[in-house]
């Protein structure tokens, strides 16, 4: 993929997903809740949230997800995040 810049990120590692979200979505827009969950938020009700065991949460208008990830793949030049496990991939858009 030399074409485009992404990232594979093992949900559990917080430290990570917390610099590839940063990198996503700006430091700005990042945060973590008490209970570990690291949160990217977006215009209005948009977001992304990973929780300490891999749960992944997204919020858009008209669609949502939520799942355990085996990875997650971010694309920064295409502004995607893609969710992945067991052959199932779920595209997040950034806004």
């Amino acid at each position: 993929m030399a074409d485009s810049d992404t990232e594979s990120v093992d949900p559990a590692d917080g430290e990570a997903v917390r610099r590839a979200l940063e990198r996503f979505a700006g430091p700005s827009a990042v945060s973590e809740r008490d209970d570990g969950s690291l949160v990217a938020d977006f215009r209005g009700t948009t977001h992304v949230t990973v929780h300490p065991g891999g749960r992944v949460e997204t919020g858009m208008p008209l669609h949502e997800f939520s799942g355990v990830a085996e990875r997650l793949v971010f694309d920064y030049d295409a502004g995607e995040l893609r969710v992945e496990r067991d052959g199932v991939t779920y595209t997040f858009r950034r806004p």
